[in-house]
């Protein structure tokens, strides 16, 4: 029998770390190839830590593992709402680069890191852009690289570059304000989309072939249209249009959070680049957004 490969999964709770789970656990024969390191109610062994504090994740991920080792190492962090001067000192960066340096000294075989599209899968390597939180992750996967090849290590790595979420348009007040200086920015520009649950699917797929996917990054999505077409599925979906307000409320996004508003910008004068049907030859099943505001949505549906 084939002993049990742990994955110690960073972020288990928020939506990428559970669609990974959830699609390894819903993949047939899984259940005799790994054993999950994280918050969840199958498969699993709780590893309570703070990723602040890499060193002691992985001492207690160890004491977890049956042969004490960690094989793989699922690595998302989210972005933090406060814009550094610095990036080094942005939370995401720290913990980014303390899990992959532990994971490099721990002997860790397989490393999966979720970035963004910077615009494809060639491009994306060299453009840092303007907008903070795709600087952090660009800067995250070039320390990913050179610390393999700087430690001679063997650890394989695939990197992931999803687009826009589409969990991003859930209910609230604050969705209005951003869809409305996204209205209001990208006019008939296209933009490309994604589901989390999809990319927790590419993920598992990733470590259940580490072979196939090891030395790539692979970015990822859906569907692009333009406002005027999400307005369109949304209406036929939810009998309402996508939740906007008053023009002037979207504007002060770019005097309250002017992150976002740089991260509109980009999307109006460069955008996301990804092969949508490559992604498509990957995982047929790729949600729609029309399936996702009728599947998964908390909108109240057309009736």
């Amino acid at each position: 029998m084939t002993a049990l490969r742990t994955i110690l999964v960073g972020g288990a709770t928020g939506r990428q770390g559970s669609a990974l789970i959830d699609a390894l656990i819903s993949t047939p024969d899984t259940h005799s190839q790994f054993r999950l390191l994280t918050k969840s109610p199958k498969m699993i062994r709780l590893v309570q830590g703070d990723l602040n504090n890499p060193k002691e994740v992985f001492q207690r991920a160890r004491e977890s593992s049956p042969d004490g080792k960690v094989w793989g190492v699922f690595s998302m962090q989210d972005k933090d709402p406060k814009v550094y001067p610095n990036y080094l000192d942005s939370p995401e960066v720290k913990q980014s680069f303390g899990l992959i340096e532990e994971s490099i000294k721990n002997g860790v075989q397989y490393f999966v890191y979720t970035s963004g599209d910077r615009g494809g899968n060639e491009k994306s390597w060299e453009n840092e852009t303007n907008v903070p939180h795709f600087r952090t992750k660009h800067h995250i996967e070039r320390y990913l690289l050179d610390q393999i090849k700087e430690t001679n290590s063997t650890m394989k790595w695939t990197i992931f570059r999803p687009t826009m979420f589409y969990e991003n348009l859930e209910p609230g007040f604050d969705i209005k304000i951003f869809m409305t200086s996204y209205r209001d920015t990208l006019k008939n520009k296209k933009c490309q989309w994604i589901s989390t649950i999809d990319i927790g699917i590419f993920v598992s797929k990733a470590f259940l072939n580490p072979e196939e996917y090891h030395g790539k990054a692979i970015s990822l999505a859906a569907e692009e249209f333009t406002f005027e077409e999400l307005d369109e599925k949304f209406k036929k979906v939810t009998g309402k249009g996508v939740p906007v307000t008053f023009g002037l409320m979207g504007k002060t996004l770019g005097l309250a959070a002017n992150h976002y508003q740089l991260m509109l910008d980009w999307f109006r004068d460069e955008g996301y680049q990804v092969d949508i049907e490559e992604c498509k030859r990957i995982h047929p099943g790729v949600m729609s957004m029309e399936a996702w505001l009728r599947e998964k949505s908390a909108y109240p549906k057309r009736v």
